[in-house]
Formats: C-alpha cells, structure tokens, sequence
C-alpha cells in the first residue's frame, strides 16, 4: 500500500496517546499532521451556538463573545474537527492500560541484573504498579534513562502502526538522548521555576516551598518535591494538570517530581492526582483512600506522609514571600530565590 509521508508533532500525538481523560478527545489533521483537542465544555458550547446562530454564522458569533481569546480559539478549533471529521480528520484512539503494564514486563525482561529484575518483577505484582516500579528504579540511575527512552519509543512505535493503518508514513524528530551528567539539575530547576510561575496565579494557593534533594546541593538529585498550601475550597484540578506537565518533563530526564499539598493550618493533605480523569472506579491501581472526597486530591497516606514540621515549615519557602531555613546552593538562590525576590522587592529571610 502505498503512504503519503507527512510530518507530525510526534510530541503531542504521545500526549494524546497517553490521555487519560475522557473530558478531553484528540484528533489528527492528516492534511497538516497537527493534534487537535476539543474538551466536553466546548464541544457542549459548540453545540449551543450551531443551534443559536446557524453553522454559516458560527465566526462572527465567536467574535461577538464576551469570553477570553482562548475559548474562542477553543471553539474554532472544535467547529474544524466537527467540519473535517471523517475526511481529513480523524480521531485519536486512547492507550489501554495494558499497553503501560505490558511495556514494563518487557523492559524488565531485558535488564542484566538479576537482583532488581526480581525487585521490579515483584513491584509490579500488585496495585500502584507504576508507582512500585519507578520507585525499585529511582537508585539505579542508568536503568531510569533507559526505561524512559523504552517507554517512548513504545509508544511511538503504538502511534507509527496506526498512522500507517491510516496510509500515512510519519516524519519525525528522533528521541533525544538522555541528559548525561549534572545538566539534569539545571533542567530540573528550570522547571520547578517554570511551575511555580504558573502555579501561583491560580486561586486558592497560599504559599509554595521547595523541599528534598533539589534543595541540596547533590548534583543527583532524584527528584523535584513542591509543597503547596492551598484553601479549603482551592480547586484542585489545574493545579493538578500543572503537576502532571513538570512530572513528564522530570520523567524525559530520568528524573521524578511529587506536589505535595498541605491545608491553611499545616496539615498535610496528599499528593495531586497523577491522573488527568480523577474519580472512584476509573483506575484500579489508585491507592488514593479517599478518592473522589476532594477531586485530584491524592491522599495515598498509607505510602507517603510528610511530617508536620515539613509541612508547616518547609526548608524554602519560594512565594509569596521567599523564606530560608536551611543552607542553599548557589543554583537554588539563582535560579529560584532570585526571581521571586526581585519580583516581591522583598530579600530573602532567614529563620
């Protein structure tokens, strides 16, 4: 059969492969290769104004909307993959969640190791498998590299079969090779700073610190640990969403990242959500043991507990006020205490 060769944004067509949320569908233009995505809210007012306004309308009707230019784009976006669909637009299907499991049985399959071939064997015998599994590999940094290169070329291996299904034969940039040394920390504050930034405009957020190995000088470090004070009545979600984002761009490096959340009064309150669908009964492997109470609130209190003096006093408070209790490297104040400072005219303190 022959293929049309067409270049695509293998990135995002991984995001969407890897989608867990139903709220949100991807589509594939496969005139231009881009990924286009339609949540339930805008299709719902797409929907509303083809009935209000007529489909021939629908531009100026966008135009005269009192709403931010985003949503407008939203609704365009939608209207194409409503006009396109099943001519140059097709849907794009979600992965399973056997398509994850069984990508760690294979990569377990090819570590030399004996030793923590059975450990990683043995982490995803049960529920939170993923968890277990990244968890058995966080010592063995040159093992963590590879199984995050494994996994991509997974799943782009997933998306090449079914472009191919469609006659399209993809164009795209190769993996790139894992981050070898100690440029991964630079990386990693990179985007801690690009989370708190975002992070920090939505409502309901009382204060974010950075606490755990990034705070230390280990040119190592394992991880990126923000804890976050939020209100009562915070919503979750985006904040959520924002995590997810810098836990996929700590995992590209080999790297991990957890958002911790505590209450108004200092009361440690979980994890966000590592899923983009939160709710009871969507996935079997949630360890959360409230799931749903609070959404995208993941109170796994059973595997994780951060002590009360952590949390009512974390080591770096980075906003609104910028707080030391503890010894900082240089790249910590440069690239994380310097921002806020100049932008809350306040110098840091001291406890």
């Amino acid at each position: 059969m022959r293929r049309t060769r067409l270049a695509v944004d293998m990135a995002r067509l991984e995001v969407a492969f890897e989608r867990g949320s139903w709220e949100v569908s991807d589509y594939l233009d496969l005139d231009t290769g881009e990924v286009l995505s339609v949540t339930a809210e805008v299709r719902r007012q797409l929907e509303d104004m083809y009935a209000e306004a007529g489909e021939d309308d629908l531009a100026a009707h966008v135009d005269g909307l009192d709403e931010p230019q985003w949503i407008k784009d939203a609704i365009v976006e939608a209207d194409r993959v409503e006009r396109g669909f099943g001519v140059r637009i097709v849907e794009i299907p979600r992965a399973e969640a056997s398509d994850d499991y069984g990508d760690m049985e294979d990569f377990i399959a090819t570590v030399a190791d004996q030793d923590l071939r059975g450990r990683l064997y043995r982490a995803i015998a049960g529920r939170g498998a993923f968890r277990w599994f990244r968890d058995a590999l966080a010592s063995h940094r040159g093992e963590q590299q590879r199984w995050i290169r494994f996994q991509q070329e997974a799943v782009r291996s997933r998306i090449v079969d079914w472009l191919r299904s469609l006659g399209v034969e993809p164009v795209f940039e190769a993996i790139p090779e894992p981050v070898p040394g100690p440029p991964a920390r630079v990386r990693l504050l990179g985007e801690a700073l690009e989370f708190v930034r975002a992070v920090r405009e939505l409502p309901g957020i009382r204060r974010i610190a950075l606490l755990g190995s990034l705070a230390s000088d280990k040119q190592w470090p394992k991880d990126v640990d923000l804890i976050l004070t939020v209100d009562d009545d915070a919503d979750l979600e985006p904040v959520a969403k924002l995590a997810r984002r810098l836990q996929g761009h700590a995992q590209s490096l080999g790297l991990g990242a957890d958002v911790f959340l505590a209450g108004p009064a200092g009361d440690y309150l979980g994890r966000t959500c590592p899923w983009s669908r939160c709710g009871p009964g969507i996935r079997a492997s949630c360890d959360a043991l409230h799931c749903g109470r609070r959404m995208y609130l993941h109170d796994d209190l059973e595997a994780v507990r951060l002590p009360d003096e952590v949390t009512s006093t974390p080591p770096v408070n980075l906003w609104p006020a910028v707080r030391i209790r503890t010894a900082v490297p240089n790249d910590v104040r440069e690239t994380l205490l310097t921002p806020f400072e100049a932008a809350t005219a306040r110098p840091a303190t001291k406890d």
